[in-house]
């Protein structure tokens, strides 16, 4: 093997700050094999489990011995053991969901306050939420107070312990995970600082192969012996080795199996960077579908929740606007029947999500031989790229140019809402025939809902160039939050009111 070369985080109070939750959450998931880090959560959650057992006879005695004696008596102490029970059992659960046995090397002190009172302060408030629920009078709420900020002080002192612990531990690189690199110079180099990051001990390269060399064999193979990687199962043999970490694109699905394979009989952890694995896997994520693992590729980061919130908003508004909107309905009906003959709903046949077809509604604001005669003026077709657009369309109606000017003609899309169709903001719907000749980089535009109004509508004249709306769509997608689906609605009503071409 190679010279061993040790590599530790300069900073990673620093590192720690400049990454996202996500990757926090990650990177706490992440077992480092070599010494105490194997056992470290273990090791935590036992220490706060002794401290809050030395935290109830402290806050007896000081409920009966510090205070003055004319506060409330307390019964003899095993009549608050199960209380007391109850409140250690919830705050270490909240230490355990807020990953604080987890190696807190890289946490702030202010952090770690946060953490340990706020575990604390729930657990406290649970258990004080039980006793008048059940209505325990005889359980003292002075004793529960001075049992919570007794363990809250203790628990404090003992992370801050745990926190020295880790920071000289990794100082020294006494426990640090021995790893193996598999990938070229630069490859190796980028994953092994990810994996120092996020181990909490830091880590020891022990060597490096690229994915030739995996093959190459350093020793005799045994006769009879078959062996896949003779070069990494010699090293795995004679070497102390944690983890196994792939970081290149050149070691095909067969090898990988038998990779894991290899590692799987030395009981060692095996990483694989998913960038490894080629273009477009950085997003990947690890689900688990009834028996079958996948993994997952969502060109899109929004998340589960923010989705349900948007259509919970769509839920909400579509039909309070419906409610508002029906003396107008009948208005609009009533003109529509008045001015030309024909049906009052335009039906029309558009794509939605991941381009499923659905029937769009609106008020019909041309005559009833609209379709027949588009052939007539294609040629006065003003619009550029996929879409159609007239000013001053001879198709349209009196009552139909008033509606259009004012978007009101699209009303009847709330009910598109509540069917799930359509949404409130989002890229407008298009017409089959517009996108047959999409660049696959423009078909991004329907993998959201369609919406009745939206960024392009919002920020830009409809007799804009047609990349122009597109690209605002693309970014609103790209961007998308519910606030800026607030701020969309808000700004709908001045768009629509001021006046744009293509009207």
């Amino acid at each position: 093997a190679a010279a061993t070369a040790e590599m530790r985080t300069p900073d990673a109070r620093s590192t720690a700050a400049g990454t996202g939750r996500t990757r926090a959450a990650l990177a706490r998931r992440m077992a480092a094999r070599g010494g105490p880090a194997a056992h470290y959560r273990q090791i935590a959650l036992l220490a706060d489990g002794l401290v809050l057992c030395v935290a109830f006879p402290l806050a007896y005695l000081a409920k009966t011995r510090l205070l003055p004696a004319d506060f409330t008596p307390l019964y003899a102490p095993e009549v608050y053991l199960a209380p007391a029970a109850l409140v250690a059992l919830a705050t270490l659960f909240v230490l355990e969901r807020r990953g604080a046995h987890t190696p807190v090397e890289s946490l702030s002190s202010s952090a770690i306050v946060r953490t340990v009172f706020f575990a604390v302060g729930s657990a406290i408030m649970f258990g004080a939420t039980l006793l008048f629920a059940f209505k325990v009078a005889y359980v003292s709420r002075l004793f529960l107070a001075l049992y919570g900020i007794t363990s809250a002080v203790l628990l404090t002192i003992v992370h801050f312990g745990l926190r020295w612990f880790v920071s000289r531990s990794r100082a020294i690189g006494a426990a640090s995970a021995r790893i193996l690199l598999v990938g070229s110079e630069a490859e190796s180099e980028r994953l092994a600082q990810a994996l120092s990051e996020g181990a909490p001990f830091g880590v020891t390269v022990v060597d490096r192969f690229s994915a030739h060399d995996l093959r190459q064999a350093t020793r005799p193979v045994p006769v009879g012996q078959q062996v896949e990687f003779p070069a990494l199962d010699a090293l795995l043999a004679d070497e102390a080795i944690d983890e196994v970490a792939v970081a290149t694109t050149d070691i095909g699905a067969t090898d990988l199996a038998e990779l894991a394979s290899a590692c799987d009989r030395e009981g060692v952890l095996l990483h694989v960077a998913v960038a490894g694995l080629g273009p477009g896997f950085e997003h990947a994520v690890l689900e688990q579908v009834g028996d079958v693992a996948l993994l997952s590729i969502n060109p899109q980061v929004h998340s589960a929740w923010a989705r349900a919130a948007k259509r919970a908003l769509d839920l909400v508004l579509a039909p309070v606007l419906l409610v508002a909107s029906a003396p107008l309905w009948l208005a609009i009906a009533l003109a529509i029947k008045i001015d030309s003959p024909g049906p009052i709903l335009f039906r029309q046949t558009r794509l939605g999500l991941n381009k499923r077809r659905f029937r769009i509604l609106k008020f019909r604001t041309m005559r009833q031989d609209a379709e027949r005669r588009r052939e007539e003026i294609e040629a006065l077709n003003e619009a550029d790229g996929p879409m159609f657009k007239v000013r001053r369309d001879p198709r349209v109606t009196r009552v139909g140019r008033i509606l259009r000017r004012f978007d009101l003609d699209e009303l009847p899309q709330l009910l598109n809402v509540l069917a799930g169709q359509m949404t409130l903001v989002g890229p407008r719907p298009m017409l089959p025939g517009e996108v047959t000749d999409f660049a696959s980089w423009q078909r991004k535009r329907f993998s959201m809902h369609p919406g009745i109004t939206g960024a392009w509508q919002v920020s830009h004249a409809l007799g804009d160039p047609f990349l122009t709306g597109l690209h605002a769509d693309l970014d609103y997608i790209e961007h998308w939050s519910l606030m800026l689906d607030l701020r969309i609605l808000v700004r709908t009503l001045p768009a629509v009111l001021r006046n744009r071409e293509g009207k």
